[in-house]
């Protein structure tokens, strides 16, 4: 491998292709948020109506529990995200610091590192020249090749909030529809597991693509694990239930 290929290999030769991103982030949120609000709202709609709960504290309750899910997981998400980026800064930092007060080791470091890689010396010494001429190139390798952080792939603490709240929402309220809709709360619960399970089927196709998957066995991959999941939390409400009278 050449010098000058590795350099061109660099974020900052790549940033402006749209195939680069957080698209991870996203879909991470997407598949935590909807499928947390999914399970944990089929579970409390499904404790509530065989407790023999009225249509209203059915609704009121739900909607009380989604409001709180919603708020959580979004405030979860920008902390979580806001603590990262804070750690990733404070290692940039450091690293722009080591640069300047110890450059002999830094450099050493990236002769390990890129001999490793397979390159020859007199590449390697050509390639920390253009170090000492570019201290911006050279603190964005050693953050890339020594930590495996790119400031282009840090999150928007905002960005995740918003999406994590979009997604819980939206996982929550399928199972709700139904029992707004219906006279009785009985008669939803039927409706209430087909659309839960239509909502875990299609979150599963829709990500279908970005994991290199059939949608089909994405979407059976996602009904099984929500299935499972909504299972231990209403065999959980019957056993617990009784303990308090």
């Amino acid at each position: 491998m050449q010098a000058q290929e590795l350099l061109k290999s660099h974020p900052q030769g790549y940033a402006d292709e749209s195939w680069h991103g957080n698209g991870g982030a996203a879909l991470r949120q997407l598949v935590f948020g909807v499928n947390d609000g999914l399970v944990a709202t089929v579970g409390l709609v499904a404790g509530l109506i065989f407790s023999g709960s009225s249509k209203g504290i059915v609704l009121g309750g739900t909607l009380a529990a989604i409001i709180a899910a919603v708020s959580s997981m979004a405030l979860g998400s920008y902390l979580s995200t806001q603590a990262e980026r804070g750690y990733q800064q404070a290692q940039m930092q450091r690293e722009a610091r080591e640069i300047e007060e110890h450059p002999e080791i830094e450099l050493n470091e990236m002769r390990e590192i890129y001999q490793g890689y397979g390159m020859t010396s007199s590449e390697i010494e050509v390639f920390l020249t253009h170090f000492k001429q570019d201290k911006r190139l050279w603190l964005n390798l050693m953050l890339r090749d020594e930590l495996g952080i790119t400031p282009e792939s840090f999150e928007s603490p905002w960005k995740n909030t918003i999406s994590m709240a979009l997604a819980v929402l939206g996982g929550s309220l399928p199972p709700l529809l139904p029992v707004l809709w219906s006279a009785s709360p009985r008669a939803a619960f039927p409706w209430v597991l087909a659309f839960s399970a239509v909502t875990a089927f299609g979150l599963g196709a829709v990500t279908a693509s970005s994991a290199g998957r059939t949608w089909w066995r994405a979407g059976w991959s996602f009904l099984f694990v929500a299935a499972i999941a909504t299972a231990v939390g209403m065999g959980a409400g019957h056993l617990i239930a009784p303990l308090f009278g």
